[in-house]
């Protein structure tokens, strides 16, 4: 079944590919005054005298749709580090992978330019991720449920999810599901006597460095031990071990988080920028690196984390800002993802609740831990919904929730056929395969020609 899955994986990532490549070429770019990863006029001016030229035109050509709006952050940290401020938002695991994947590639003498070997690097390490990770939601699916129906629709419905495009794009989505995956996976061993520590240090590690709402994710290695404990077994070296486990996920985090402080709040710390960094930054009026804590408020913070400052400040992210009426095609955009997100959340804990209540004493609690094993992926998935709705820009909660749970995959599984053959249109497997292509086909489009999308 893994092939199976691989393949069904590689197949949708060619259609995406496709898509974009013929949306590309066959539509006019839209040019939003958005951020634009600087370019060194120099490094152009040599590429074009160079023999390579038209392998770049080549990468250009076929990839190019695949770095707009943040892929643009991404890339640029991936060439140049965290050297403007409002760049913070976004966390360093992918573009870090895609930098010295692509210092690799350089070393061996890629005849391509330097933005041209990051792009393909980007695109290539995500199909890469999101074969494995379309395999590890297979593995979740199956190891929760024992349901080979359930876990094939699930992978079916993550390859053709309505978020798709940013999993093949310069975006760090496939590699947080991937890991969100793994870890999942890692908690939830059928089974096993003890976990897997290692395993499960890497891919909490990987959680909080790909994306800020990894941070939650800290619950399930929580959770899942809590329960073991209970249902099996008390020893004092588990215990060390997992919170060993924690505190050098958290050391890691935090040893980013120190990274950043030096290089935005020491004045004694001094960063050389490229010429054209420096003037893009001047043109938008960026704070660069290196020029002390005077322009960064949230160095004076108690705990000086800027990620929230950056959001606040640069994206007016926070508690119902999007609010507006200019906001509601975006509201509206993201409605079928949050209403069915809302909607099975709602129904799934109401009826735990009101089974746990009834049955709950002091000598049946732990088959009732056994009994409810995905209560712990629904409530996060919920809180997740939450978030999304009140919080954050309200576009981006259909690529958020699509890559941070498989709750979504499979409460969609749950409407689908045994068979593609038995499905029909009108039902609420049909309707819901209707909304994932759709998305899926207009988002790629949109996304590929510069024009907002999730």
């Amino acid at each position: 079944m893994t092939q199976k899955v691989t393949k069904l994986a590689l197949t949708s990532r060619i259609i995406v590919l496709l898509v974009q490549l013929i949306a590309n070429g066959a539509l006019p770019d839209h040019h939003p005054d958005v951020f634009r990863a600087p370019v060194s006029l120099e490094a152009e001016e040599t590429q074009k005298g160079s023999h390579s030229q038209w392998l770049d035109k080549l990468v250009h050509r076929c990839l190019g749709g695949l770095r707009h709006w943040d892929g643009e952050y991404y890339l640029h940290i991936a060439g140049n580090l965290y050297s403007y401020e409002n760049s913070l938002a976004f966390y360093p695991l992918y573009p870090v992978v895609v930098r010295h994947v692509a210092q690799a590639c350089e070393y061996f003498e890629v005849p391509l330019s330097h933005g041209s070997v990051l792009l393909l690097v980007a695109v290539i390490v995500n199909l890469w991720i999101f074969c494995e990770s379309a395999n590890l939601l297979y593995q979740l699916t199956q190891s929760m449920f024992n349901d080979i129906n359930k876990s094939w629709n699930a992978a079916l419905i993550y390859c053709i999810n309505p978020a798709t495009i940013f999993f093949t794009a310069a975006y760090s989505e496939t590699f947080f599901a991937y890991a969100s995956f793994y870890l999942m996976l890692e908690c939830k061993k059928p089974g096993q006597k003890s976990f897997r520590f290692l395993r499960l240090a890497a891919a909490l590690i990987a959680c909080l460095l790909c994306r800020s709402n990894g941070l939650i994710a800290l619950g399930f290695p929580l959770y899942f031990f809590t329960r073991h404990l209970v249902l099996k077994t008390k020893e004092f070296f588990q215990l060390a071990k997992m919170a060993l486990t924690i505190l050098i996920a958290l050391g890691v985090l935090h040893t980013y988080y120190f990274y950043i402080y030096r290089l935005y709040c020491l004045p004694s710390v001094m960063v050389e920028h490229p010429k054209h960094v420096l003037d893009y930054a001047e043109e938008r009026k960026y704070l660069v690196s290196g020029h002390g804590p005077e322009g960064s408020p949230w160095c004076q913070y108690t705990l000086p984390f800027p990620y929230t400052y950056v959001q606040s400040h640069y994206w007016d992210v926070g508690f119902l800002r999007y609010y507006k009426w200019k906001q509601v095609p975006n509201f509206l955009l993201a409605l079928p993802m949050l209403s069915f997100m809302h909607w099975h959340c709602y129904n799934y804990l109401r009826d735990f609740f009101r089974d746990v209540l009834a049955k709950v004493n002091l000598t049946n609690y732990r088959a009732l831990l056994k009994e409810h094993v995905t209560f712990p992926f629904v409530l996060h998935a919920a809180v997740l919904t939450v978030i999304c709705t009140v919080f954050v820009h309200i576009q981006v909660s259909t690529r958020l929730l699509a890559s941070a749970t498989p709750v979504f995959y499979w409460f969609a599984a749950d409407h689908m056929p045994k068979t593609l053959a038995q499905l029909k249109l009108r039902s609420a497997g049909g309707a819901l395969v209707l909304w994932c292509t759709a998305y899926s086909l207009v988002g790629t489009v949109l996304f590929s020609n510069n024009y907002p999308w999730t």
